[in-house]
């Protein structure tokens, strides 16, 4: 079976790092070992002093498949991925299948850094091993654990076993999970509301610095689930191997007719659409957006309308709105704008239309009250806000039709 060499490789994402163990890493280590509660989740006892965590450093965790989990803004190492190339569990022999675990400091859970320390590992295997599958496994009393094995794409073997080697083992009974390693699987399915945080955090990655310094889409997100123009029957997750890293949502919308004075035409609009950084350019934010419109249509919606960039929203069947007879309501009427876009869901739905298309309020909620906003952007790990040539405004609470 050829494995990793003795090498031992970092590894990153937008948010973190997974690098070898430093002895520097010691007190790091302690702040979040010595918590008990994390200690009794993970299965061993809590680190008494800044010398036993370099201790462990040193001897643990000196291996070429254990890396320190390091939050990229701060250079801290706050938690442990790796995985034992011989599975000790009391199951049937697993040769050739890891046994893969994992630890983030308490401070830093349901933010889904495991679930991204955990694929970066993964996809670190499937390049640099022939490994076939791996085992993963949890207390049965830590079903957090177990969420993000199967986001990241563990199948449960139907098996409980113990590890007479980890703390209080003999007595714990373990949920064992196996990962078939191959083909990549891709997925689009509902969105949950246990994938809420993962998905504002996605949002977030998604859209930081865009359009202005930082972003206020994961709001936008956060508020509309609750908004009676929200569709929750097209609101979507794309998963690649039972990772979250993309999601679209659509919401009501209507169309004002010049025609009648109090006349409206149904239709919808979507946003934000979001794809993880790592997955940008790689066609997967088109086959996310063809999947919910197709969704749309069979639901019966006729028409799209939407605020984006022509040169990538024409390859989903996307045009320039006023050549459907359809204005924007923050431009003057005889004004061909190239940013809003339109799409006939429907054939013929517009057919001897005319009207006036206005932005569902609820996309405007971070603009109309910036101190709660502000108040959830603190809920976040802070990121650099920076200014670059192409944002729409200097700040991200200002609202773009405001500058126009």
């Amino acid at each position: 079976m050829q494995t990793e060499s003795n090498r031992v490789y970092s590894l990153c994402s937008q948010r973190i790092l997974l690098r070898p163990w430093q002895e520097s890493d010691a007190e790091a280590l302690y702040k979040y070992a010595s918590d008990p509660i994390v200690g009794e989740r993970a299965g061993w006892s809590p680190h008494k002093s800044v010398e036993e965590s370099l201790e462990i450093i040193r001897t643990v965790f000196n291996t070429p498949t254990t890396w320190a989990i390091v939050l990229k803004e701060s250079n801290e190492a706050i938690g442990a991925m790796g995985y034992m190339p011989d599975c000790p569990l009391n199951l049937p022999a697993r040769e050739g299948e890891p046994l893969v675990g994992y630890w983030v400091g308490k401070p830093y859970w349901n933010q889904g850094i495991c679930t991204e320390a955990l694929q970066l590992m993964l996809d670190h295997i499937r390049k640099k091993s022939d490994y076939t599958s791996l085992i993963c496994s949890h207390f049965v009393d830590n079903p957090a654990s177990g969420r993000v094995m199967e986001k990241c794409g563990f199948v449960p073997t139907g098996e409980t076993a113990v590890d007479k080697d980890l703390c209080s083992g003999e007595n714990r009974l373990m949920r064992v999970l196996r990962l078939k390693l191959g083909t990549k699987t891709m997925n689009i399915r509902l969105e949950k509301p246990e994938d809420y945080r993962e998905v504002e955090n996605l949002t977030r990655e998604a859209f930081w610095n865009v359009y202005a310094p930082g972003c206020v889409e994961h709001y936008v997100l956060n508020q509309y689930r609750n908004n009676p123009d929200f569709i929750p029957e097209l609101d979507f997750v794309m998963e690649e191997d039972g990772k979250i890293i993309g999601h679209v949502m659509f919401s009501k919308a209507e169309i004002l007719l010049d025609s009648l004075p109090s006349g409206r035409l149904e239709g919808a609009t979507f946003g934000p659409i979001s794809i993880h950084p790592d997955y940008r350019r790689k066609g997967y934010g088109l086959k996310l957006l063809q999947y919910a419109l197709e969704e749309a249509r069979k639901m019966g919606i006729g028409v799209i309308c939407m605020e984006g960039n022509i040169d990538f929203y024409r390859h989903a069947g996307f045009v320039v709105a006023s050549t459907l007879g359809i204005h924007y309501h923050a431009e003057p009427k005889e004004n061909e704008v190239p940013y809003f876009l339109a799409q006939e869901l429907i054939p013929g739905y517009l057919n001897g239309i005319e009207g006036t298309y206005h932005t569902p309020k609820g996309y405007y909620v971070a603009f109309e009250n910036k101190d709660a906003f502000e108040a959830y952007e603190a809920t976040f790990p802070q990121k650099e806000k920076k200014k670059h040539e192409g944002q729409l405004v200097d700040d991200c609470t200002n609202n773009p039709n405001d500058q126009q």
